[in-house]
């Protein structure tokens, strides 16, 4: 048992950064395909976006074999990232579940200092990527002739759209396989969800070659998706700015926080001296109390 332990450890280990690699050029090359299947005249880029995702699955298929033939503890999660394998980019150790690699960082327990580590890392960057959406938009929307009359120009718009898809899948993965409350997450970061999931709607346009949906209804349908994409990708980019810094903001409440523990720790210390000055000599309040009242009485 110790030894099938120790060959699960190596597997592992040697497997971790190769298939981490595998994992973000497979992300790479379906986000690519996914938005060159929208173009009326895909090219040469579609085939060789299809070609490099052919030849990484079988990757996949490997890993689940050799950790099933090992007998390892988590081996139904690699059947898991054969059904989906950009899910692997974070795929958690074997043996304990609680430990996931990362480039430069090699592997890392996942906890709530690593949580807000790997959090702050993606704010900055993915403020900037969501920015880029704008001056994308208006080269669509200025150039769209030129870009419908030109292949090349149709591609590489198309690529672009596909990096910006790419790095919010990618940052998607990555939050909800270290979040503890996945669902809590999901629900927060529902525009998120919604850029993801809406160009893979155009996998619909290969019906129409099976005759299930009409040309005209395909079309309809895929200038809706185009749509609700470009408005949940424009929606992403006003709550991010309106989110910018959330770092400096809870800073700023913390520094307050202890002002007012301050303040309080203040009032309990003299409430206890004063306390203390009525336990150890009761007659001299008693005094006072007295004098206070005397003026009170004459004047009645």
């Amino acid at each position: 048992m110790r030894t099938m332990n120790r060959y699960i450890k190596k597997v592992d280990q040697f497997a971790a950064a190769p298939m981490f690699c595998c994992s973000i050029l497979f992300l790479v090359f379906f986000a690519g395909t996914l938005h060159l299947i929208n173009l009326e005249s895909p090219g040469i880029a579609l085939k060789i976006c299809n070609w490099c995702l052919f030849l990484l699955y079988p990757c996949f298929v490997v890993e689940a074999v050799t950790h099933i033939a090992l007998g390892s503890p988590r081996w139904k999660f690699n059947l898991l990232y054969c059904l989906a394998p950009p899910l692997r980019i974070c795929a958690r150790d074997q043996m304990t579940g609680r430990a996931i690699w990362f480039p430069l960082l090699a592997w890392r327990e996942v906890n709530q200092a690593f949580l807000e580590r790997v959090r702050k890392s993606f704010s900055v960057p993915m403020l900037v990527i969501a920015l880029l959406v704008l001056p994308l938009f208006a080269v669509e929307n200025y150039w769209q002739k030129q870009i419908e009359a030109s292949p090349l120009l149709a591609d590489i718009t198309a690529l672009a759209t596909g990096f910006i898809w790419f790095a919010f899948t990618l940052e998607f993965i990555v939050m909800i396989s270290i979040e503890k409350k996945r669902i809590e997450y999901c629900r927060k970061h529902w525009i998120d969800l919604a850029v993801i999931c809406l160009p893979m709607i155009a996998f619909l346009r290969a019906f129409r070659m099976a005759g299930l949906l009409k040309s005209a209804r395909m079309f309809r349908l895929k200038s809706l998706v185009m749509k609700l994409y470009r408005a949940a990708l424009m929606l992403d980019v006003i709550n991010r700015l309106l989110q910018r810094n959330p770092e400096k903001r809870i800073t700023r409440l913390e520094s307050i926080l202890l002002e007012k523990e301050r303040e309080i720790n203040a009032i309990k210390t003299e409430i206890a001296i004063l306390s203390d000055r009525i336990a150890s000599n009761p007659l001299s309040v008693y005094e006072n109390t007295c004098q206070d009242d005397t003026p009170s009485q004459k004047a009645a």
